[in-house]
Formats: C-alpha cells, sequence, structure tokens
C-alpha cells in the first residue's frame, strides 16, 4: 500500500476538508444548472448552446484525471491538489468576466481541469490512509457532508443570479476554490510518502491503464460507478431544457425543485454508511442501484399520468440520488482496493469513465430526444438498468 500506514479512520477536520475538495465537482454543475438562460441572454448566445459550457467542463475534468493520477504518484499528492484549485480559482474569475461564449467555453475547460485534481485525489487521499471497508465507511461520510452541495449549489446559484446577475455564481466557485486552496495548504497532510513515488513517465501511465483496463474485477466497479453517476448528469443538463422550456417553470423556482431533487444523495450516503458494515461493499452497492431503477420507473408512470407536472419528474429523481448516494462510496472504495500498487491511476480511470461515459449519454440524449418529460424518463431508466446489470451480474461475478 502507497502512502502512510493504514488507519481506521480520519480526523473529522480532514474529512471535512476532503469533503469540500469532492464539493467543487458538484458546485460546477448544478451550481451553475439554474444560471444557464441567464449566461445566455447575457452573452447574446442561442440558449441550445448552453449545454456546451457543461460539456467544456466535464470533457477536460474526465481527460484530466488521466495525467492528474500520474503527477500525483510522482510529486505527490499536495502539490497537485493545490495546482488543480489554483487553476480552479483563476479560471472561475475569467469565466466571470467573459465576454463571449467562446472564452466563457474556455474558462470552463480550465476550470475542468482544476477540480479534478481536486475531486480525483481527495477520494485517492482516503484509500492512502485506510483499508477497503474503511476507506467505503469514510467516503460515505464525505458523500454525506458533502452531499449538501448539489441541494444548496442551485438554490446559492439562483439566488446570486437573482441579485448579481449570471457572473455572480460563477464569481462564488473561484471564491470556493481559494477558500479550499488556502485551507488545504494549512492543514492537508501529504498520504504519499516520497520513497514510493513514481517517476513521470507517459509510457508508463499507457502500460499502466492497459494492465488496469484489462483488470474485469476493476473495471466491473467502475462502469457500474459511471452508469449509476449518468443518470445524474442527464438530469442536471437536460431538465432545464424539460422542466424550464417544456414545463415553462420560472427559473427560480427551478433552481429550488433541482435542490429537491438532489436532496436524496445525503440519505443515500446515510443508508451507504450504515449498510456497508452489515452486508458489505458488494451487497450495499447491489442495494443501491435498485433505488436508480425505481426512480426512473416511477418517473415514466408519473409523467404519462400527469405530464405537466414538476413533481412528476423531480421526486423521482430524488429516488434515483438516493441510489447514487448509497452506490458512489462503496463502487469507488471497491474500485480502488482491486489495484492498491495503482492507487492513484486506478482512481484516475474511475473518474475519466465516470466522465467520459455520463458525457456521451448526455451527449446522445441531446440529439436524439425534443426534451419532452417522457424522454428523459426513458433516459434515466437506460441509465439505472445499466447500473443494475453492472452490480448484480458484473460485480458478483468477478467477486465470486
Amino acid at each position: 500500500m502507497k502512502g502512510v500506514a493504514l488507519q481506521t479512520r480520519l480526523p473529522f477536520g480532514q474529512i471535512i476538508l476532503l469533503a469540500t475538495l469532492t464539493a467543487t465537482l458538484p458546485a460546477a454543475i448544478e451550481g451553475l444548472s439554474p444560471a444557464l438562460p441567464a449566461m445566455a441572454a447575457g452573452l447574446g448566445t442561442d440558449p441550445t448552446h448552453m449545454p456546451a459550457a457543461m460539456s467544456a467542463f466535464v470533457i477536460s475534468f474526465a481527460v484530466a484525471q488521466l495525467l492528474g493520477g500520474m503527477c500525483a504518484d510522482a510529486l505527490g499528492r499536495r502539490p497537485v491538489v493545490l495546482g488543480g484549485l489554483l487553476l480552479f480559482t483563476l479560471a472561475g474569475v475569467l469565466a466571470a468576466f467573459a465576454t463571449s461564449f467562446p472564452l466563457l467555453l474556455a474558462a470552463r475547460a480550465v476550470q475542468g481541469v482544476g477540480a479534478a485534481a481536486a475531486v480525483l485525489l481527495a477520494r485517492t487521499m482516503v484509500r492512502d490512509q485506510l483499508g477497503r471497508e474503511d476507506a467505503a465507511r469514510a467516503l460515505a461520510l464525505i458523500g454525506i457532508i458533502m452531499g449538501f452541495t448539489p441541494t444548496l449549489a442551485p438554490l446559492v446559484s439562483g439566488v446570486l443570479v437573482a441579485f448579481g446577475g449570471w457572473r455572480a455564481p460563477l464569481i462564488g466557485l473561484a471564491v470556493l476554490g481559494g477558500v479550499a486552496m488556502i485551507a488545504t495548504a494549512l492543514r492537508l497532510p501529504e498520504t504519499l510518502a516520497p520513497e514510493q513515488r513514481l517517476p513521470f513517465d507517459l509510457r508508463a501511465l499507457f502500460r499502466t491503464l492497459r494492465n488496469l483496463v484489462r483488470s474485469r474485477m476493476l473495471m466491473a466497479y467502475i462502469v457500474a460507478n459511471a452508469f449509476a453517476y449518468s443518470g445524474i448528469l442527464l438530469f442536471s443538463s437536460a431538465a432545464p431544457q424539460v422542466i424550464i422550456g417544456h414545463l415553462e417553470v420560472p427559473a427560480a423556482s427551478y433552481a429550488v425543485m433541482l435542490s429537491l431533487s438532489t436532496a436524496g444523495f445525503i440519505a443515500g450516503n446515510v443508508l451507504s454508511y450504515r449498510l456497508v458494515r452489515r452486508v458489505g461493499v458488494e451487497g450495499t452497492l447491489r442495494i443501491g442501484v435498485l433505488f436508480q431503477i425505481a426512480g426512473p420507473l416511477l418517473m415514466l408512470f408519473a409523467v404519462m399520468l400527469w405530464p405537466g407536472m414538476w413533481a412528476a419528474l423531480v421526486l423521482p429523481q430524488a429516488l434515483y440520488t438516493t441510489g447514487w448516494g448509497v452506490v458512489q462510496p462503496q463502487a469507488q472504495a471497491g474500485a480502488l482496493s482491486t489495484h492498491p500498487e495503482s492507487i492513484g491511476q486506478a482512481s484516475a480511470l474511475l473518474g475519466f469513465v465516470q466522465l467520459a461515459l455520463a458525457g456521451l449519454i448526455v451527449a446522445i440524449f441531446s440529439r436524439v430526444t425534443a426534451g419532452l418529460p417522457v424522454s428523459l424518463a426513458f433516459g434515466l431508466m437506460f441509465c439505472g438498468g445499466m447500473a443494475v446489470v453492472c452490480a448484480w451480474r458484473l460485480v458478483s461475478r468477478v467477486r465470486a
């Protein structure tokens, strides 16, 4: 095992800080969602182009994780986290003062690179210090704390847009990055000992990734995690078009609805934290994905009966996010326990596949649907259904 000697739990202050690092991802996605219509108006851009601001962030986030893991294995965890937070902060300022849509996209892409380092290494540093089930519990606890971010971020964003315009949420992201950077510099310990670091070698990176991809056990966890997350990004990206565009709900009200839909994440992490000691990582994972197929099935039934009601979308999505709260810590802890000699690169591959697959699903969905509620339900049903197949068939088979 790389890094410091294994412990049974982390100091609570470190848990809070790691949760803050992890929160940069939902803050930059859910926190931006309610501001997209105002951004389009402010930059004089067609509103249908605004999901590209999400895509630019997600794509750069996904790709950056591959190199981020290698940098962290070569330089240590702290320098990469601090560098990433600096990029995240500066990119937030650049995006806030963008004068054109292309400049906004460029800033969001840089912001994705910075966020990748923070999120990737937060979970890596947990696994550096804890064993498999202890890491799963710590990740669940981090999820409980961080879970307030996707719930509160849309509300804060809606208030900031109302009082400060579309640039205000982007300034808020820059402030978040700056505060996290200062706290990291002061309080976050290095978890990878110098003698355990690996040289920066691109060829070695691709060899390691090739070997990791060939690991059926690792890829079972990774693909299950990716499909489980895809429904979260799909809803965040498509819901403004469906709820604001099709159902004609005001943007401020949509921010409240998005917060409601993500509230289940906290409950899911609490459930995950309690279940893992009783039924283990794989058992908890299998329970979690059942929520993620039940939610879309309920949504499909509800939108067919009440096609004009926002609750038919939002309340079932809360069930889906509950499942994600259960699944995320277990899938990540399970994946990172398969190759303890390559935790950094396994974590990078986990993050890359998660966002790359989710981004692909969102791109296909936007091309083949007309933004109708029933189409969103079917899209989520696909994500949840594939997560069930992966958790119940692939993970259980390779662990047998």
